[in-house]
């Protein structure tokens, strides 16, 4: 686990109405002094506070006054305090500087960064078409299967030479259906090298491996390499999506990934053009299961002729965080499931108890 950085004003931004439906619960026995420590995350404290923890920014709202965004340190206190009968904290910072140190602090993040940005730098989510027009590795110069580092490597289209590329391979694929019945397909691509162009001849490019985290292969695709990604790629805050929001997880980015369980990143129906935002969180459904009544006699399956037919809700088994929406899919991290799970499970808005009329 590493530190984390938290934009507050965003936060109570991103919280909708939908958040005041019930009552804000506070774990049972919660010390009221929270000291935060290295190695603790924003999601890490915020279950450590709230039975719902993506309802964190409802919590923080005692600090609405800030102007600026506000930033978590190790060593600070978090103080749980009850205002007009609901819970809020309060941040107490806890500085000790010597006049012969120089103490430098860095802010906490949402997730851990470690198991999170290389997702985030070195996969991409891009359409079929798109990645059908990228620059292809043809083969090197020994006619190798798997290409290593020390030879000569030729691509099919002439590259710029000013530029850094990467090498990327299709690892998955998925499909979503929009409203209006266009299928749209989204490719999972994988990092595999960082290389450079070295020379052109025949409308073609050569090019040196300079970075190798697999070996390449033929038809290996080509990018730019973007900008390194830094944690501030993971600035954001637990937060409830709009409540029409409805996703369903796809599959993990391996095509090998038949399970799905805690930490791993799965791919969404749904993106940045739907509605979705980084730091949004969905509670995992199983199917729902279907019943037919035959004549007073319940039955499970699908409905018959001359038979009614209603269905029991799917338990929820989990919750996945969003943490980079494209245009029509987002890549979210499975933050909690009671047990290993196949694609398919529908990613909704989490359900709250309705708030009796003495708490409302």
């Amino acid at each position: 686990m590493v530190r984390w950085t938290v934009w507050w004003v965003l936060a109570w931004c991103l919280a909708g109405n939908s958040l005041h439906a019930a009552p804000l619960t506070v774990k049972a026995e919660t010390p009221s002094v929270y000291t935060v420590q290295k190695g603790d995350t924003l999601w890490d404290i915020s279950e450590h506070f709230l039975d719902d923890p993506w309802r964190w920014p409802q919590l923080w709202q005692a600090n609405d006054y800030i102007q600026n965004p506000h930033l978590i340190y190790p060593g600070d206190q978090l103080h749980l305090i009850w205002r007009d009968g609901r819970p809020q904290l309060h941040l107490k910072r806890s500085v000790k500087l010597s006049p012969r140190v120089r103490v430098e602090r860095t802010p906490i993040l949402t997730l851990p960064a470690e198991q999170l940005i290389p997702y985030v730098e070195d996969h991409r989510l891009l359409t079929a078409a798109d990645v059908s027009r990228l620059p292809r590795v043809m083969g090197d110069s020994q006619g190798q299967q798997f290409i290593s580092p020390g030879t000569a490597v030729w691509v099919d289209e002439p590259l710029s030479p000013q530029r850094q590329w990467g090498i990327y391979r299709p690892d998955a694929s998925f499909t979503r259906t929009l409203v209006n019945g266009e299928a749209v397909e989204v490719i999972a691509l994988k990092a595999i090298a960082k290389v450079s162009v070295v020379g052109q001849a025949d409308e073609r490019s050569q090019i040196a491996i300079t970075t190798l985290l697999q070996e390449v292969r033929q038809n290996d695709v080509l990018l730019p390499s973007p900008a390194p990604v830094r944690e501030s790629a993971l600035r954001f805050v637990p937060s409830e999506p709009p409540r029409g929001l409805h996703a369903q997880v796809l599959g993990g980015l391996a095509n090998q990934q038949q399970y799905l369980a805690t930490a791993m990143v799965v791919v969404l129906d749904r993106g940045h053009l739907d509605g979705a935002r980084a730091g949004q969180v969905f509670q995992l459904h199983r199917p729902a299961v279907p019943i037919r009544d035959e004549a007073g006699n319940y039955r499970y399956g699908a409905v018959k002729q001359h038979t009614s037919a209603t269905e029991l809700a799917g338990p929820v088994i989990g919750d996945v965080m969003v943490i980079r929406p494209y245009e029509h899919f987002s890549l979210a991290v499975v933050t909690r499931a009671t047990a290993p799970f196949e694609p398919g499970l529908a990613a909704l808005p989490p359900q709250l108890p309705p708030a009796s009329p003495e708490q409302s």
